[in-house]
């Protein structure tokens, strides 16, 4: 029976961890993810105390292997790798480039975030933009609206209207009658 090597890890996103292990060779179908840990699988098929939530069953990892597991913890995920394995290529080297990988992975997702950020804030802009836009054209038809109700007010009182600009967008209507 081999005895496992539990290796506490630097690495605490679950997402770059996948994706860091799909680059090493266990893509989404070798690989199995668990909300609550379940036990590891030794190579004579017997259940082991070591606990994962992100498990490669021994089947993915090696002809004698042992399942390799990745513990949860509030540091980070610690590994589960059986000595045998350790000395059958899932050593030191492989946790060098699984930790170098999850690296890439995790700059990668920063960039990713950064940009969504960067979106997001383009697009708000963008809807304040057209909110202010409709904001001047709903100004602008009750002002052509009330202007019109004036006039026409004034047409059936008998006067005419006289428009004058001021500063801005002040606009003074003048009633004016003639009386004989």
């Amino acid at each position: 029976m081999s005895a496992f090597i539990t290796l506490a890890l630097p690495l605490s996103d679950q997402e770059c961890l996948l994706a860091a292990l799909a680059e090493l060779g266990f893509g989404a179908n070798r690989v199995e993810v668990h909300d609550s840990p379940v036990h590891l699988t030794g190579y004579q098929g017997d259940q082991r105390v070591q606990r994962g939530h992100i498990v490669i069953r021994r089947q993915h990892v090696g002809e004698a292997a042992n399942d390799i597991g990745f513990e949860r913890s509030p540091t980070g995920f610690r590994a589960h790798v059986s000595d045998w394995d350790q000395a059958h290529g899932y050593g030191p080297e492989w946790i060098r480039r699984l930790q170098a990988s999850y690296c890439k992975q995790d700059k990668l997702k920063q960039a990713r975030l950064a940009r969504e950020r960067e979106d997001a804030d383009v697009e708000t802009r963008r809807a304040a933009a057209v909110q202010v836009r409709r904001q001047a054209e709903d100004q602008q038809r009750l002002v052509a609206a009330q202007r019109r109700a004036v006039y026409e007010k004034a047409r059936k009182m008998g006067y005419r209207v006289q428009e004058e600009r001021h500063q801005g967008d002040t606009l003074r209507l003048v009633l004016v009658k003639r009386s004989y």
